[in-house]
């Protein structure tokens, strides 16, 4: 047989693979057989007889097959398949959804050894079987055979070999049918034509859809203009899944990530449609809104849809419930209410009812004496329900529409958690502008010993999205973390060293992944004690991490971003002379455009003051709707209270004073 070296190294193939997903396979190899035009899609699983234990997984379809003349484009190359510059299936049928010529690889995470039977007719209308073979032992190489048949109709199937004895349990988890079905959905209901059938029983959205809703999706470019995009939601009735999924059209939803962040009750998935999500677009959606516009606009607006629509749909649930209350004859009032005071109460119960009634037995009987039982302690002992129920009865109309609104929006123990994380960051916030700033203008604090573990437990300060990978490390932990983040080997590392040969130390190393893509966003933060004024020398430091990323071959890769803020308390005019034009308001002093195969690097040079006004700004919002503003005090107390074994002694005196 012939062979198709595949031009990417085998650890490079391996990392592709995800080879720890055989889920993610069984869905880029349906997409393979959709995107080849197939009508059927068929994926099968089989047995060992003795230990029942997957032995193999059969995924055969009816599509065109693989084309023997594109067989080296399809097999022989990473990122360069002829899905890329296509927007349409061979014969115009459909949207494609692959474009990087990745999608079969996955297959190893079905088995060590891994077959394509596909007959195909060529460009001179010519019917081949071409047979293709390939094991994980050699990720790189595929063995491959091609011979003019006659009589069969076209088509392939991939059969996948567990001769490792790879754990796919999952395969057969109910969770899976859910991740499928969610995933197709689209597709399924826009092509009539197209059958996918998983372990013998077909995929049907249309049966486990409770109801669909589509909705335009207004946000803004960079340029200030709105363009066209569309979200759609799917509620399932037994599918226990949440998902957003983003696409270029409404058939093919590339990226997913996970919504239950966004919402926590409805079982659902939403498919953000717009134009503009080519490859470069979706490889930012896992920053989230520190992405560039008009990706963070995209993703900000699919997140505000999709909580729009559930509070509106919770109101609706809220409503019928109370209407069944009332048919059955168990709800506690009757008539219409003949005053503001009782329309006031009827107000406050059905919004405590309405919140609460999964929790209301389901019987007539039960039912009228709980609802019987609320109403009483909401109207004579209002106490038995906590300062909730004082706090409610206290508010005037507006109010009480409000928390009407904010009920049907979420739980109140979500309500109080997210209050006190916010006044508990606006004190950390006031505590620190304390300590940074000192009304005696003495130096209490230091960077090593107090500010900067500190912080460590405050990474939000920096952004939301950051992990801390290391504290106070050289710049040989820092690659270690690098190579591990990216799922390379990181234990043989060779020392890491600035160009005087200083291993350096990096005060603080921030990180986080985007799994769909496998970029790598880093955050370094190099931190100076207050009533320091940043100068040449604090310069020369950051300037020294920027150079070693750029140069060092531990660090070169296109899958990652570096981003160094030098903080101080002021700066000299050697940083003012450094600011990039246009980019002074963020500090950017070094931002070169990333070459091939390197990371890109951006230096910032940030005062203490700046980063605290711009956390307040982020979080006055719901400060000022909360009615709280922390005094320095208030903030010194709270840096007191939860920094007590980090502060220096003369500042743990002050907390009797304070008090």
């Amino acid at each position: 047989m012939a062979e198709l070296h595949l031009r990417a190294d085998d650890d490079h193939v391996e990392r592709l693979a995800h080879e720890n997903d055989p889920v993610r396979a069984i869905v880029e190899l349906i997409w393979n057989a959709i995107d080849a035009e197939a009508p059927t899609v068929t994926v099968e699983l089989k047995h060992d007889d003795t230990l029942g234990a997957v032995t193999k997984t059969i995924v055969t379809d009816t599509g065109h097959g693989i084309d023997l003349d594109e067989l080296d484009s399809t097999f022989g190359r990473i990122g360069g398949s002829w899905k890329r510059l296509a927007t349409k299936s061979k014969n115009d049928k459909r949207g494609l959804h692959g474009e990087r010529g990745e999608g079969r690889l996955r297959a190893f995470a079905l088995g060590s050894r891994v077959t394509w039977s596909s007959h195909s007719v060529d460009a001179s209308g010519v019917l081949h079987r071409v047979e293709i073979s390939g094991t994980t032992e050699h990720r790189h190489v595929f063995e491959w055979d091609a011979q003019p048949v006659t009589g069969v109709p076209t088509g392939t199937v991939v059969t996948a070999y567990n001769d490792g004895q790879k754990a796919l349990g999952a395969l057969e988890a109910a969770r899976t049918r859910s991740v499928l079905l969610s995933h197709f959905a689209p597709v399924l209901l826009n092509d009539e034509d197209l059958r996918i059938t998983y372990l013998g029983i077909d995929l049907d959205p249309a049966d486990e859809i409770a109801s669909s809703t589509e909705y335009p999706l207004p946000f803004s470019d960079e340029a200030g203009a709105q363009p066209e995009a569309a979200l759609r939601i799917i509620e399932w009735k037994s599918v226990k899944h949440r998902a957003i999924y983003y696409g270029q059209d409404a058939e093919h939803f590339v990226y997913e990530e996970s919504a239950v962040d966004v919402e926590t009750q409805f079982r659902y998935s939403a498919y953000v449609t717009w134009s503009g999500l080519d490859h470069d677009a979706l490889s930012l959606i896992g920053l989230g809104d520190m992405s560039d516009a008009p990706v963070s606009a995209l993703w900000t607006a699919a997140r505000k849809g999709i909580r729009e629509h559930f509070q509106a749909r919770r109101r609706e649930r809220r409503r019928d419930q109370l209407d069944r209350w009332k048919q059955e004859k168990v709800y506690p009032f009757e008539g219409e209410a003949k005053s503001e005071t009782e329309k006031a109460e009827r107000a406050i119960f059905d919004v405590v009812a309405g919140t609460i009634a999964p929790q209301i037995p389901a019987k007539k009987d039960p039912a009228r004496v709980t609802l019987g039982l609320l109403r009483h302690a909401l109207r004579q002992d209002p106490e038995q329900l906590g300062v909730l129920f004082n706090e409610v009865a206290s508010l005037n109309q507006e109010d009480r529409e409000s928390l009407t609104r904010l009920l049907g929006e979420t739980t109140m123990s979500g309500i109080i958690k997210a209050a006190n994380v916010v006044t508990g960051r606006n004190k950390f916030l006031a505590g620190l502008e304390r300590l940074i700033f000192p009304p005696d203008g003495t130096d209490t604090i230091g960077e090593r010993d107090h500010l900067h573990p500190m912080l460590e437990r405050e990474l939000w300060i920096f952004g939301e999205a950051y992990h801390l990978m290391s504290s106070e490390r050289g710049l040989t932990e820092m690659a270690r973390n690098h190579l591990k983040l990216l799922g390379l080997p990181s234990k043989k590392v060779e020392p890491v060293k600035r160009w005087d040969e200083k291993t350096g130390r990096v005060d603080l190393h921030l990180a986080v992944k985007m799994e769909e893509f496998e970029v790598a966003r880093h955050l370094v933060v190099e931190l100076k004690a207050p009533g320091i004024t940043l100068g040449r020398n604090e310069l020369n430091q950051v300037d020294d991490y920027a150079d070693t990323i750029l140069q060092k071959s531990v660090f070169a890769t296109d899958k990652a971003t570096w981003d160094i803020i030098l903080v101080g308390t002021d700066y000299d005019s050697n940083v003012e002379n450094r600011f990039v034009a246009g980019h002074r308001s963020e500090g950017l002093i070094l931002g070169p455009e990333p070459k091939p195969g390197r990371p890109r690097v951006r230096v910032f040079a940030r005062r203490w003051r700046d980063i605290l006004d711009e956390n307040r700004a982020r979080l006055r919002l719901v400060t000022d709707s909360l009615e709280h503003d922390p005094s320095l005090e208030d903030g010194l107390r709270h840096i007191q209270e939860q920094f007590a074994d980090l502060l220096p002694t003369a500042l743990q005196g002050e907390q009797e004073e304070a008090s």
